[in-house]
C-alpha cells in the first residue's frame, strides 16, 4: 500500500518536473522563421539564428529581430525633383525597388546593426534607403538622354542596381530589381528658365517641338496634295472616259449619218434612174404609137409633119426634164452631204460650247458685277453732281441777285453824274470781267476738286483691285502645283483655240457695251458737268483769244451822234429844231443842254436806233457783234439748263438756239 502510493507520487512529481521543464522551455527558448530571424546578444556573445532558435534568458540576453522578407519601396521624383538627363531635359520616373536582407549570418547581422527593427515595416526602411536610391537614380540618368533612358531601360535597370547595391551593401541589405513603373518628359510648364539646366532643356525642347510640329505640317500638307493630285487625276480619267463617250456616240452619229446619207443618195439616184427608164419607154411607146399612125395615115403628110415636130419638142423636153431630174439629184445629194458635215461640225461646236459655256458664263457675270459697280459708282456721282449743281445754282442767284443790286447801284451813280462815266464804266468791265474770272476760278476749283474726288476714288478702287489681286495671286500660288498638272491637258484646248477667241470677243463685246450702257445711264447734267470742265481747262485761252482786238483800241470816246445819217439831231427839250446846243465843261467833255433824265433816254433811242450802224463798226475793228463776251456763253446758263443749246444733248445740236424776232 505505501509502495503503492510512492509510485504515484513520484508519477505526479515527474509530470510537475515535466510540466515545468516543458514550461520553461516555451519561455526561454525562441525559434526564427523564414521571415524572421534575430540576432542574440548578451552572455555568450552575438548569435545569429536563422532558421533556427536559441535559448534567451531575461536579463542577461537580448535579441534584435530582423525580416528577411522581399521589401518595396517605391521611389516617384516628379516636378522640381525630376531628374536631369544628359541632354538637359527633365524626365518624370516612378520605381520600385525590391530589396531585402540576404539570409547570411553577416549580413543578418549587419542589418540588425544599422537597421533595427526597420527591416520588418517598409515604411521606417524607406526613410533610410530613399536618399540613396534617388542618387542612384539621378547618377545614371545623368549620363544618359531621355530617349536613350526609354529605348535602353535595361541598360539603365542595371546601372541603377549596380550603384544601389553599393550604397547600401554595408546595411545588410540587398537589392533585388528595380521597376520602372512610369517615364515620361516633365511638363514644360515646370522649366525654370531662370535656371541654367531648364533653360538649355527648355531650348533643345522648343526646337523639337517647333521642328515636329512642321515637320507634321510639312507631312499634313503633302498628304493633302497628294489627296488632291488623287482627286485630280480621278477627274482627269472621268472627264477623259465621259469625253471618250461623247466622243464615241458623237462618232456613232456622225457615222449613221453618213450612212443615212449615202442610203438617201442611193435611193434618189435609183428613183431618178427608174424615172429617167419609164420616162424613155414612155417616149418609145408614143413613138410606136406614133409610128403606127404615121404609117396608117401616111396620106396626111401635113398631120405627120405636125406630129414628127411635135413629138420631137415633146422628147427634146422630156430630155431636158430628165437632165433637170439628174441635175437635181445631184444636187440634192451634194446638198445631203453638206448637210451631213455641217451636223458634224455642229456636234464638234456643241461640244466645245458645252465646254465652254460655263467659263463665258463666269465671264458674263463678272462683267455684270462690273457694270453693275460702275453703275453704282455712276449714280453717286450723278447725286454728288447733282448736289454741286444745286448749290452752283444757289450761289449762281445769289450772285445774279447782287450783280442786280450792282447794276442798280451803277444807274443810280450814273444819274447823279455822267463825269465819271468812261472810268466808272472801264472799272466796272475790269469789276465785272474779275468776277467773271472769279465764277472761272471758283468753277475750276469745284470741278477740280470734283476731279480730284474722282481720281481718289478711282485710286482706292485700283487699290481695292490689287489687294484683289494679291490674294488671287497668293491663292493661284498655293494651287500651283495643281495648275502645273493641268496645264498637260492644254495640248486639247489647242484645237478649240479659235472659238475660245470667238468666245473671248464675244465676252469682250459684252464687257464693252455694258460699259456704254452705263455711260448711257448718265444724266444730261452729269454730262454737262464733264462738258463744263473741259471748258473750264481751256477758258484762259479762250477769254484770252477773245479780248486780243481789243488790244488795237487806244482810247475810247463817248460822242454825240446828232447828226449821223437819218436823225434829225434835235435835241429833246431844245425847242430849236437845229443841232441843239451843247455844252463843254472844264474837262473838254461835250454835253448836249436839257435834264440829265432826258439826255439819257434820248442816247439810249439813238443808240438803239443806230445799233446796226455800231455793230459794222466793231466787224471793221474785228471784233463781231456775237463774239465770245460772256461767262455765260461758255458754261451755259445754269439758272435754266433747257434754254442751253449747247448743254442740250437730247436734241438736234445743228438747229442752235431759238432767237426771238
Amino acid at each position: 500500500m505505501t509502495r503503492g502510493a510512492d509510485i504515484i507520487a513520484a508519477i505526479i512529481l515527474l509530470a510537475l518536473a515535466i510540466a515545468i521543464l516543458v514550461y520553461l522551455l516555451h519561455w526561454l527558448y525562441r525559434r526564427s522563421s523564414k521571415e524572421v530571424s534575430f540576432v542574440r546578444t548578451g552572455m555568450l556573445g552575438e548569435k545569429v539564428v536563422i532558421s533556427g532558435g536559441a535559448f534567451v534568458l531575461p536579463i542577461i540576453h537580448n535579441i534584435t529581430q530582423v525580416g528577411m522578407r522581399t521589401l518595396n519601396i517605391n521611389i516617384k521624383r516628379a516636378g522640381d525633383k525630376s531628374l536631369i538627363t544628359k541632354d538637359r531635359m527633365r524626365a518624370e520616373l516612378v520605381t520600385e525597388f525590391f530589396t531585402k536582407v540576404p539570409p547570411e549570418q553577416k549580413a543578418v547581422a549587419t542589418a540588425a546593426q544599422t537597421l533595427g527593427n526597420r527591416t520588418l515595416d517598409p515604411e521606417h526602411l524607406r526613410e533610410v534607403v530613399q536618399g540613396r536610391f534617388a542618387d542612384a537614380l539621378g547618377e545614371v540618368a545623368a549620363k544618359m538622354t531621355l530617349d536613350e533612358i526609354q529605348e535602353n531601360r535595361g541598360q539603365f535597370v542595371k546601372e541603377v542596381t549596380k550603384i544601389a547595391n553599393e550604397s547600401i551593401g554595408h546595411t545588410g541589405l540587398a537589392l533585388e530589381t528595380v521597376s520602372i513603373i512610369s517615364l515620361d518628359q516633365t511638363p514644360i510648364e515646370q522649366f525654370n528658365p531662370a535656371n541654367t539646366f531648364d533653360s538649355q532643356g527648355l531650348t533643345q525642347l522648343t526646337e523639337q517641338i517647333e521642328s515636329r510640329k512642321k515637320k507634321r505640317n510639312d507631312i499634313t500638307q503633302d498628304t493633302k496634295i497628294s489627296i488632291e493630285n488623287k482627286n485630280l487625276e480621278t477627274i482627269q480619267k472621268e472627264l477623259e472616259i465621259k469625253k471618250n463617250e461623247e466622243f464615241s456616240k458623237y462618232q456613232q452619229e456622225r457615222e449613221i449619218a453618213i450612212q443615212k446619207a449615202k442610203e438617201r443618195t442611193e435611193t434618189v439616184k435609183q428613183r431618178a434612174e427608174k424615172e429617167r427608164e419609164a420616162e424613155q419607154a414612155e417616149i418609145r411607146n408614143q413613138e410606136l404609137v406614133e409610128v403606127a399612125k404615121i404609117s396608117q395615115n401616111q396620106v396626111i403628110e401635113v398631120e405627120k409633119k405636125l406630129t414628127e415636130t411635135r413629138l420631137i419638142g415633146e422628147i427634146e423636153k422630156r430630155r431636158k426634164e430628165q437632165n433637170e431630174i439628174e441635175k437635181n439629184a445631184t444636187l440634192d445629194i451634194r446638198q445631203k452631204d453638206l448637210e451631213t458635215e455641217v451636223k458634224i461640225l455642229n456636234l464638234d461646236k456643241e461640244s466645245e460650247y458645252a465646254r465652254l459655256e460655263k467659263q463665258k458664263s463666269v465671264e458674263i457675270r463678272r462683267a455684270q458685277e462690273k457694270t453693275a459697280t460702275i453703275k453704282e459708282q455712276s449714280e453717286r456721282q450723278k447725286d454728288a453732281e447733282e448736289a454741286q449743281i444745286i448749290s452752283e445754282q444757289g450761289i449762281k442767284n445769289a450772285r445774279i441777285a447782287q450783280q442786280r443790286n450792282l447794276d442798280a447801284h451803277r444807274i443810280e451813280s450814273e444819274r447823279e453824274t455822267r463825269l465819271l462815266d468812261i472810268e466808272k464804266a472801264k472799272r466796272l468791265s475790269i469789276e465785272d470781267h474779275q468776277k467773271d474770272l472769279e465764277v472761272i476760278n471758283k468753277s475750276k476749283q469745284v470741278l477740280k476738286s470734283k476731279a480730284e474726288e474722282q481720281v481718289t476714288r478711282a485710286k482706292a478702287i485700283e487699290a481695292e483691285e490689287k489687294a484683289n489681286s494679291v490674294k488671287y495671286v497668293e491663292k493661284a500660288q498655293g494651287i500651283k502645283k495643281v495648275d502645273v498638272i493641268t496645264a498637260a491637258s492644254k495640248a486639247e484646248q489647242d484645237k478649240f483655240a479659235s472659238m475660245a477667241a470667238k468666245l473671248r470677243y464675244e465676252i469682250d463685246a459684252a464687257g464693252k457695251e455694258a460699259l456704254n450702257a452705263a455711260e448711257n445711264l448718265r444724266s444730261d447734267a452729269s454730262r454737262r458737268s464733264a462738258l463744263r470742265l473741259k471748258l473750264a481747262e481751256k477758258i484762259e485761252s479762250i477769254i484770252r483769244e477773245s479780248v486780243k482786238p481789243m488790244s488795237n483800241i487806244g482810247d475810247i470816246k463817248i460822242i454825240d451822234v446828232n447828226g449821223l445819217p437819218g436823225f434829225s439831231g434835235s435835241g429833246a427839250g431844245s425847242g430849236d429844231g437845229g443841232t441843239g446846243s451843247i455844252i463843254s465843261n472844264k474837262e473838254g467833255i461835250g454835253t448836249r443842254g436839257g435834264s440829265l433824265a432826258d439826255n439819257v433816254v434820248s442816247s439810249a433811242l439813238r443808240y438803239r436806233a443806230h445799233q446796226p450802224f455800231l455793230d459794222s463798226l466793231l466787224k471793221e475793228i474785228g471784233m463781231a457783234p456775237g463774239e465770245i463776251s460772256n461767262i455765260r456763253n461758255i458754261l451755259g446758263d445754269y439758272e435754266n439748263p433747257q434754254k442751253d443749246y449747247h448743254m442740250n444733248f437730247d436734241k438736234d445740236p445743228t438747229k442752235g438756239p431759238k432767237r426771238n424776232k
